[in-house]
């Protein structure tokens, strides 16, 4: 099984509020056919440029709940599309049906889902919690899934080929070939609510911690997602060795 996790950034124009990047989602599906996986994208420009206007102090108002759901499914519907178009059976799974807070509660879903050869899909969601409703990211959900299914290898896609001990660009900055986490320098750019690179960061580093390698590539590099899928050489992401 494959632990698949689209960046925000790599599946829409994260400076551009709703604007999504048509094409790049079906080319992951078509590298992905015949294997068995679970899929996770974040808000991008869609979820997050709401909840920064509605969640900034921590606190909701009801319509701004109502308008950052509206815009997680707006971009989930598109990811579904394009995975379908690309050849995968996917199956949208809403996290504020089977997540209370950051707790699972009902695993069902997905359980069903794959045992009919479906591609489970979940996202960043506003889900209700026992203090109202709070955010869950994509990222907090493929440590959960990776931790329950134990897929034989997560891949994070995001829209640099991976992560760097500084912003990409800037003077300095390197990529990293194997994660060191002492060589990186955190920075925000576009809308981001949930975390950005430290969270996949973090969320790279619990899944290895569990026995599970984890690439961060760029989804635009084929050939290097063709590599990490096929036998984890050969590729130019950077990699975060397994360890328990």
């Amino acid at each position: 099984m494959l632990l698949v996790k689209l960046g925000g950034s790599a599946i829409t124009e994260k400076t551009k509020p709703m604007t999504f990047k048509n094409g790049k989602v079906r080319e992951v599906a078509r590298v992905m056919l015949g294997e068995s996986a679970i899929v996770l994208h974040g808000g991008g420009s869609f979820a997050h440029y709401v909840a920064e206007k509605y969640y900034g102090s921590g606190e909701w108002e009801p319509r701004g709940i109502a308008l950052t759901k509206t815009a997680v499914l707006r971009i989930s519907s598109l990811v579904v599309e394009e995975l379908a178009d690309g050849g995968a059976s996917p199956i949208p799974i809403q996290p504020s049906d089977i997540y209370i807070g950051r707790t699972l509660y009902n695993r069902a879903p997905i359980d069903i889902a794959l045992s009919r050869g479906l591609t489970p899909v979940l996202y960043g969601d506003v889900v209700p919690s026992p203090s109202g409703y709070v955010i869950i990211s994509a990222d907090d959900i493929a440590v959960d899934m990776a931790r329950l299914y134990r897929p034989r290898v997560a891949v994070f896609l995001m829209d640099v080929d991976g992560v760097y001990t500084a912003p990409p660009g800037t003077p300095g900055a390197r990529k990293m070939d194997v994660l060191d986490v002492d060589r990186l320098s955190a920075a925000k750019t576009g809308f981001d609510v949930t975390g950005g690179i430290m969270k996949k960061v973090q969320a790279a580093l619990a899944i290895a911690a569990v026995g599970i390698p984890v690439y961060l590539c760029s989804i635009d590099d084929v050939k290097s997602l063709v590599a990490v899928l096929r036998d984890g050489h050969d590729h130019d992401c950077t990699y975060v060795p397994p360890h328990s």
